[in-house]
């Protein structure tokens, strides 16, 4: 199992809340389908009441994020990340400089062009940028060629004067498809 990876992004998603919101030491949920789950720790867990069990055996210890605790919602697994955790995230996690300066374009333009948005992933290096199949959610998918820099995909979505993105694991971008 990957604890490890798991609590990296729970720490990522942390952290771009933080960016886009602002610290606050309070309590952060994150919800996650069982299937995500299932493939970041690369276990397989049938249901969600069988993550759960998996999950509060793997984690019961307290980790850097402080005493997770864990749920199930309809399918979807609940993870409660403690004010500490946030305070942890805040601390000691850096602030990815790429992923700052695209919250701030979203942040600053609301109709940011598909252009403006490749910008920023020119300026940290090569970037792949595809067309969403007819019939999808988002407009277009993005991510850096470069893992290193950032793991994530980036779906965009542009309608009615308004762009937005939705951020998403390689394995569950892969789902969407």
């Amino acid at each position: 199992m990957r604890k490890e990876k798991l609590l990296k992004n729970m720490a990522d998603q942390v952290k771009e809340a933080q960016i886009k919101l602002g610290y606050a030491a309070e309590t952060v949920r994150l919800y996650y389908p069982v299937a995500s789950l299932n493939g970041i720790m690369e276990t397989d867990a049938a249901d969600g009441q069988e993550m759960l069990a998996l999950l509060r055996r793997e984690f019961g210890g307290g980790t850097d994020l402080g005493e997770l605790k864990f749920d199930c919602h309809g399918g979807r697994i609940e993870v409660s990340i403690p004010p500490e955790g946030a305070r942890w995230v805040h601390e000691h996690v850096e602030t990815p400089a790429f992923l700052e300066e695209l919250i701030d374009l979203f942040r600053t333009n609301h109709a940011c062009t598909l252009e403006e948005i490749c910008g920023v992933f020119e300026r940290c290096g090569g970037y792949v940028c595809e067309k969403m199949p007819e019939g999808s959610d988002f407009d277009y998918a993005i991510h850096l060629k470069d893992r290193s820099v950032d793991e994530y995909y980036y779906c965009i979505h542009m309608e009615m004067g308004h762009t937005i993105y939705h951020r998403f694991s390689e394995q569950d971008y892969r789902e969407l498809l």
